[in-house]
């Protein structure tokens, strides 16, 4: 009996411990994906707050997909599938090294949960963001939630633009935009990466839609400007937490951020 005993309480332990290990698993491997991180707040990188306070491996840590900028503010960021690519203000694009440094940008681990179908024969870029606000009225009709939008497929038309690194004392972002280069092309396979933040955090963040775009052979991208839809999926899904990381500098700790800088915003989002 006492050999019984101990064989059972033996067989009872491991049983424990296995069921241990699987829920360990299940917890390191488990991913949040209602979630948006956000690096920094749009007016202190409208103001010049162009420093990076993360690296883009703890950037990539917070999210699989994203958007944003790099340190001194040279070219913008596209995260896609976990990979960051840096569409720069000459044209061409490169992935990115942990070690680079950002100073604005937002993340998710993004999972399709509110809408997946074709967007096809769209004309323009306002009546892409239209198309997403309707998707949105037709699924949550929440529009004070923070939604992410990833757009793949073939496009007619694509405008983008870049804006290469500052040097100290930097400028505001509004005064550079007349140094972005900007670069069309035609009839390109691409995705279109998007986010788009409720009306009650302007000044955090930009209001409505932000949108980047990277080609298929991530050879082409940037800060999307113009663009013709051809034949897409569009794939999108919410967050209903939103958590900001603010940079730890003297110059931020100095700046006046709560002035209403709409102006400068739509001023750096329209084509120059």
């Amino acid at each position: 009996m006492k050999a019984k005993k101990g064989f059972g309480t033996r067989c009872f332990l491991l049983a424990v411990l296995l069921m241990t290990l699987v829920l360990a698993g299940c917890i390191t491997t488990s991913r949040d994906t209602d979630t948006l991180h956000q690096i920094s707040v749009l007016n202190a990188l409208l103001l010049g707050e162009y420093d990076g306070i993360v690296t883009v491996g703890e950037l990539k840590e917070l999210g699989d997909t994203g958007i944003g900028t790099f340190d001194t503010l040279e070219g913008e960021m596209i995260l896609l599938d976990g990979t960051v690519y840096q569409a720069k203000a000459d044209g061409t694009v490169v992935q990115v090294g942990d070690e680079t440094l950002v100073p604005f940008a937002m993340a998710v681990h993004f999972e399709a949960d509110i809408h997946d179908g074709p967007l096809d024969s769209i004309v323009d870029i306002n009546a892409l963001k239209e198309q997403l606000d309707q998707a949105i009225a037709r699924t949550t009709n929440d529009f004070n939630r923070f939604y992410a939008a990833v757009i793949r497929g073939s496009f007619s038309h694509i405008r983008v633009r870049s804006v290469p690194g500052q040097t100290k004392p930097y400028p505001r972002l509004s005064e550079i935009a007349a140094e972005q280069k900007e670069y069309a092309f035609e009839d390109i396979e691409g995705t279109i990466v998007a986010f788009r933040c409720p009306q009650y955090v302007n000044g955090i963040n930009m209001p409505t839609w932000h949108l980047h775009f990277l080609s298929s052979d991530a050879s082409k991208g940037g800060h999307l400007l113009e663009a013709t839809l051809a034949q897409t999926t569009l794939k999108m899904g919410d967050m209903k937490t939103y958590q900001i990381q603010l940079p730890p500098t003297a110059s931020f700790a100095a700046m006046d951020i709560a002035n209403d800088l709409t102006k400068e915003t739509h001023a750096i989002e329209g084509v120059k």
